[in-house]
């Protein structure tokens, strides 16, 4: 055992030496932290870039069989073999290609991104060349908006383009800190073309003829230089359309303009999407901001903008609504971890107090949080980590054990005082010194271990849980660092500026101290029953462990419900939104028995979601109203609606089908659909994808065309741009800036069966030549969604669980699957909600068994023996059965917050018996026999154990009490307070008596197996003894 008094003799000794020194270091700290506190970033979350990338590309009318076999699989060939890729998803509609690549956490996706740009441009020459852009995506948690507002009104907003641009969107661009704003819900008018089939064909002109005239027309070019002796004059020849009449006046024949054969005028561009808010058309503004600027003063100056552009005059009628605002949910959130910080700091005071009965000895105590957390956020700030909900949280958890280091300290410096008052000295700065070197290893080992544990999270496998623990683990370890810091330097400093006293208190602390050594001394007594109830509070944790489910709590505060609608058909945009109109309708008719605030509708041809904004004061539950909207909800003619999360299902169940061809894992999906609907607690089951629609086919007869003096590629054209339009090059000289040009047709053509299959496209001797003269039109069935998981054909079933439990849905859902043949080469595997919880709980599993290795390494390292360390490792077992009994008899999971609390368990629960088993080798060291150092050294340790476990467990408690969520609107803090308050009750409790007791039995073991051993090597010489 290394001379303890060593380790942090010069720490105490320079301090009582040079006091205005270290006072000063202390001070210059405190200025470092409130610098930092004003510096550091404050932000919802921290920025993290997702393992994830997106490729998008449009192509509008195509089929999703085109899109599948032009777009899809080339671009998977080629992204397949990008290194690192765990899974690769594409899903081919109508319109466009989205493919989604799953990576590694530990990847740098900026990288990958740029891997991802590669393989596209080499196979960009196989698309088709009207496939204008390929969209890659990549996401990071800053390029969330950070405010959402809405804005309705009684009156027709589809012109007020200008207007909203003018006076909201161009002066929140100009907000310090923002980084762009997006609006869109109302779009500007641009220049359309609509060709004339008629004066077209007896002009002799195809639409290809007509862009290419236009295209020729409308440039700029930079041509080179023009060199004299003298000067260098750059040349740039322009030909750009400055007015509509430049356009309408443009030559196409000899004898014709464009205005001849076409109308060209300024139109709002189609929708494709539509919102509403509370049952009136909206448009939505989403503001962004850079990535290091601060969100509150990003948001406070953003509101001041929208606040005066709502009481203008333009504005009168229209409604503006923020919707999502990042800063007040941050805000709140801090505010409510910092409120649930202050009571139960004020607790913590009072028991110290009552536990002390010295202000000033308590105020010393205390005055090292303030301490510690300042020079966290300056060390928080130098490291380049932001102020956010994570690290809020991880300040929080460390408020309760920031005076545990303290506490042992200036106990053992009474304690010594006191036994030099008792021997007749006067206490001196040597006193404080031996008091302060006496529990340094524990104090030591205690915070490195409480610090450890997060190393597995920090340094090991990356997955987002882990991702995220990263930002607490750094608050907790900068923070119990400090902490130690300021137990070795500051508080014996401002102990020897007390006057020491004989001990005042014997009455209260006094009769536990000593009803805890009789039971003590019976338990050394009484081996083989103390092992016996320490055993049966071991095993008594079957109990809990059985009961208490492994699902996420439910977050019965969260103050939104997401109703997704799966279009079951092919509509327009106004079809789809009637049925959202009739499911609004619906919610309103009975918005008080929902008890909702505001509908939000999003809506496209394909898709729809409304967001259920439910009031703040309201007493029902999440799972009851969504019962409640259930029961009477509407059929709707177009579309199915089911409740899942933020536009998915992530956050229920996914039975995925993988196999040959869509059409036949439909049929295998329709079939399982009933078998599933029957599963008890199962709700909304269905497929993800689209059904069935109608393709139109053209077949061209190139002999029948070529009769006519037509092209089968003109015919094509001519139909590509009756259907689709063409983007041609910008008008660059409007006003409002850039306005594009779109040549077309009449919209007849587009919105009637008749007028498509008569379209004039040519003229042969004097004769109309109609479209279905050179082709053959019929109307056949094709796919609705194309969906392939790592390039196999797939299909997704996905359900909603009410009141069944992941592990339950599973076991059920893999036993009716097995009793299942399904056809050959159809495969079945579970995801969605079954993968996360698996991924994190195993996770979760091997880190803190990592953590269990580590903190046994730390001890046995500290202690310098490979065996004392069971000793304190054992408690671990004790807290994990507190854990689970506080779990149980509160009715919480062991969700994920809950894991995070085991883990935050296992770094605390070792520090009561390292304190112990730190003084008994003291005291051993010091000659006493086994027994009476135990109970010398319990005797002297237990008032600061139950200080330490009270002000920590005081300190969880507002945390478990009440109803804070991580961001406002995330996971509860109660699950991880609950399991830390318990498990660490429970151990403190029986750690008092299993401590010792497993110290005697191990040297008592070790002694007998020593020997054993002995005989063993030596049986001759003991034999002639």
């Amino acid at each position: 055992m290394p001379n303890i008094a060593q380790i942090s003799a010069p720490l105490a000794r320079f301090a009582l030496r040079r006091p205005v020194t270290v006072c000063m270091i202390f001070l210059s700290f405190l200025l470092l932290g409130l610098i930092s506190s004003r510096l550091l970033p404050l932000e919802k979350f921290p920025g993290i870039e997702i393992p994830q990338i997106a490729v998008v590309v449009p192509y509008p009318g195509a089929t999703p069989a085109e899109v599948e076999r032009l777009i899809t699989r080339p671009l998977e060939e080629a992204l397949a073999t990008i290194g690192g890729l765990n899974e690769i998803r594409s899903d081919s509609s109508d319109n466009q290609a989205q493919i989604v690549l799953d990576f590694n956490w530990n990847d740098s996706i900026s990288a990958r991104g740029i891997e991802v740009r590669e393989a596209i441009d080499s196979v960009r020459h196989t698309l088709p060349s009207d496939v204008e852009r390929v969209f890659v995506y990549q996401f990071n948690t800053d390029d969330m908006a950070v405010m959402q507002l809405r804005i309705s009104s009684d009156r027709d907003l589809s012109m007020a383009y200008d207007l909203i641009n003018r006076n909201l969107k161009q002066p929140l661009e100009r907000v310090p800190g923002v980084s762009r704003v997006q609006l869109y819900g109302v779009d500007q008018p641009e220049i359309m073309i609509r060709l004339d089939p008629v004066a077209m064909a007896a002009s002799q002109l195809s639409a290809s003829d007509v862009t290419h005239i236009l295209n020729q027309a409308n440039f700029t070019l930079s041509a080179g230089y023009v060199e004299s002796t003298t000067e260098r004059i750059q040349v740039k020849p322009v030909g750009e359309f400055r007015s509509l009449d430049d356009i309408r006046r443009l030559p196409v024949t000899r004898h014709l303009t464009l205005a001849d054969i076409a109308t060209i005028g300024y139109e709002l561009p189609k929708p494709r999407a539509g919102r509403h808010f509370n049952q009136t058309y909206a448009i939505g503004i989403d503001i962004f901001k850079d990535s290091s600027a601060n969100l509150v003063d990003v948001a406070r100056l953003a509101s001041a903008v929208i606040a005066q552009a709502d009481g203008s005059p333009e504005f009168a009628g229209i409604y503006l609504m923020t919707m999502d605002n990042t800063a007040e949910s941050v805000t709140t959130s801090l505010n409510d971890l910092l409120s649930a910080g202050l009571i139960g700091a004020v607790l913590s005071i009072i028991v110290l107090y009552l536990f002390i009965r010295d202000w000033r000895a308590t105020l010393i105590i205390v005055v090292s949080v303030p301490i510690a957390i300042f020079l966290t956020l300056g060390v928080m700030y130098l490291l380049g980590y932001s102020l956010n909900i994570l690290s809020m949280m991880g300040l929080m958890l460390a408020v309760g054990m920031l005076i545990d280091n303290a506490v042992v300290v200036s106990e053992s410096i009474k304690h010594e005082q006191q036994e030099a008052i008792e021997r007749g000295e006067t206490p001196d700065s040597r006193t404080i010194e031996l008091g302060t070197s006496r529990v340094s290893l524990a104090i030591i080992a205690g915070t490195l271990t409480t610090a450890i544990v997060f190393l597995p999270n920090i340094f090991g496998e990356k997955q987002e849980i882990t991702i995220f623990l990263e930002h607490v683990a750094v608050a907790i370890c900068i923070s119990l660092l400090t902490s130690l810091l300021i137990a070795q330097t500051l508080i014996p400093l401002l102990m020897s500026k007390l006057t020491a006293k004989a001990n005042p208190q014997g009455s209260q602390p006094g009769r536990i101290k000593r009803a805890y050594l009789r039971s003590l001394r019976w338990s050394h007594r009484h081996p083989r029953w103390t092992t016996l109830i320490m055993l049966v509070i071991v095993a008594s944790t079957a109990l809990p462990f059985s009961q208490v489910s492994g699902d996420q709590t439910e977050t019965a505060f969260n103050d939104r419900l997401f109703l997704n609608y799966f279009v079951t058909g092919q509509y327009t945009l106004e079809q789809v939104e009637r049925d959202v109109t009739a499911m609004e309708n619906y919610l309103y008719a009975n918005k008080d028995t929902f008890e909702l605030e505001h509908v939000y509708s999003y809506y496209t041809p394909g898709y729809a979601i409304s967001i259920l904004m439910l009031k703040e004061d309201r007493s029902l539950s999440v799972t009851e109203i969504q019962r409640r909207i259930r029961a009477d909800m509407p059929p709707l003619a177009r579309s199915r609606p089911v409740f899942g999360f933020r536009g998915g299902n992530s956050g229920g169940v996914q039975l995925t089908l993988q196999g040959r061809s869509t059409a036949e894992l439909e049929q295998v999906a329709e079939q399982l659909i009933p078998m599933l609907e029957r599963i008890d607690g199962l709700a909304d089951v269905q497929t993800a994808s689209r059904q069935a629609l109608d393709e139109m086919r053209v077949t061209i007869d190139r002999t029948q065309a070529e009769r006519f003096g037509l092209s089968s590629q003109a015919v094509a054209e001519q139909i590509s741009v009756a259907l689709r339009g063409r983007n041609l090059r910008s008008f660059r000289h409007h006003p409002e800036g850039d306005m594009r040009i779109q040549l077309t047709f009449p919209d007849s053509v587009q919105q009637n069966y008749r007028e498509f299959e008569t379209m004039i496209i040519g003229q042969h001797n004097g004769q109309w030549v109609t479209l279905n003269q050179v082709a053959t039109i019929e109307r056949i069935p094709q796919l609705g969604t194309i969906r392939r998981v790592d390039r196999q054909t797939a299909v997704r079933i996905t359900a909603n669980l009410e009141e069944l439990s992941m592990s339950d849905a599973r076991t059920q859902l893999s036993a009716l699957l097995n009793a299942i043949e399904l056809p050959a080469g159809v495969q079945w595997s579970l995801d969605g909600g079954f993968r996360t919880q698996q991924q994190q709980n195993q996770l979760m599993l091997v880190n803190m068994l990592l953590a269990i290795a580590l903190v046994y390494m730390v001890m046995a390292a500290l202690f310098e023996s490979l065996l004392l360390p069971s000793a304190v490792i054992g408690s671990l077992l004790m807290a994990i059965c507190g854990a689970f009994w506080g779990l149980m008899f509160t009715g919480t999971n062991l969700d994920i917050m809950a894991l995070i609390g085991l883990l935050i368990l296992m770094g605390i629960v070792v520090n009561n018996g390292i304190v112990l088993v730190d003084a008994v080798n003291q005291q051993r060291d010091a000659g006493m026999e086994l027994e009476q150092a135990l109970l010398e050294a319990s005797s002297r340790r237990v008032r600061p154990i139950l200080m330490t476990v009270a002000t920590t467990v005081l300190g969880m408690l507002p945390l478990a009490l009440g109803s804070n969520q991580i961001g406002g609107d995330g996971p509860p803090y109660a699950p991880m307070a609950i399991t830390i308050i318990s498990g660490l009750i429970v151990s403190t409790v029986t750690s008092l008596y299993f401590v010792p007791h497993a110290y005697s039995r191990l040297l008592a073991w070790r002694a007998y197996w020593a020997g054993v051993w002995q005989h063993a090597r030596y049986p001759l010489q003991r034999k002639a003894l």
